[in-house]
C-alpha cells in the first residue's frame, strides 16, 4: 500500500473532525473546553462546501453568506454529504486564526494570522528579522491550536464515549 492508498484510506478522519468541530461549536456557543487545558473559541464563518465523493457522480453543495445560512449543511448532512472544506475562526488567549480548513485531506485552503506592524523603510535589518520571527511565533500559536483540537478529538474518537455518546449526540444535533 502506498502512501496515496493510507491517505485515502484515512480521508475519513480530516472529514469527522470538522464536523465534529462544527458540532461542538454549535453546542457550546463557540467555546471549546479541552479538558484540564484550556479552551478555544471556534466560530464556523461564511463558507462551507459538503459533497457525495464516494458516489459515481460527486454532488457538492456550497455555502456562502453569514452563518445562519450554514443552517443548509445540516440538511446536506442529513442526505449524507460531508464536509469538503470549512472556514473557521479559532481564538485562543487572545489571538485570532482566520483559515479554511479541507476535510478529505486535512489541510489547509487559507491560514491567516493576526497582523503584525508592517516594517518601515528606515527599519534596521534585526527589526526586519524581528517581524518574520513574531509572525512565524503566530503561524506557530494557530497551529498549535488546531493541534490541540485534533488531540482532543482523537482521543475522543479512540475512547467508548464516542459511539456511546458522542456519534448519538451529533446525529441528534443534525437531525434537529
Amino acid at each position: 500500500m502506498d502512501f496515496l492508498d493510507i491517505l485515502r484510506e484515512k480521508a475519513f478522519l480530516g472529514r469527522e473532525f470538522v464536523t465534529w468541530l462544527w458540532f461542538k461549536s454549535d453546542q457550546t456557543g463557540g467555546m471549546i473546553e479541552i479538558p484540564g487545558r484550556k479552551a478555544i473559541q471556534v466560530i464556523f464563518l461564511d463558507r462551507m462546501t459538503l459533497d457525495l465523493a464516494d458516489v459515481e457522480t460527486p454532488q457538492t453543495v456550497s455555502l456562502k453568506g453569514e452563518y445562519s445560512e450554514l443552517r443548509e449543511g445540516l440538511a446536506a448532512l442529513r442526505e449524507g454529504k460531508k464536509i469538503e472544506e470549512a472556514r473557521i475562526s479559532l481564538k485562543g488567549e487572545e489571538n485570532e486564526f482566520v483559515m479554511t480548513l479541507k476535510g478529505t485531506w486535512f489541510s489547509f485552503g487559507s491560514f491567516k494570522t493576526p497582523p503584525i506592524l508592517p516594517p518601515d523603510e528606515r527599519d534596521s535589518e534585526l527589526e526586519s528579522e524581528g517581524n518574520f520571527l513574531e509572525k512565524i511565533s503566530l503561524v506557530e500559536e494557530g497551529m498549535g491550536l488546531v493541534d490541540d483540537l485534533f488531540e482532543y478529538f482523537l482521543k475522543l474518537r479512540i475512547s467508548d464515549a464516542w459511539d456511546a455518546v458522542e456519534v448519538p449526540l451529533i446525529r441528534k444535533w443534525a437531525a434537529d
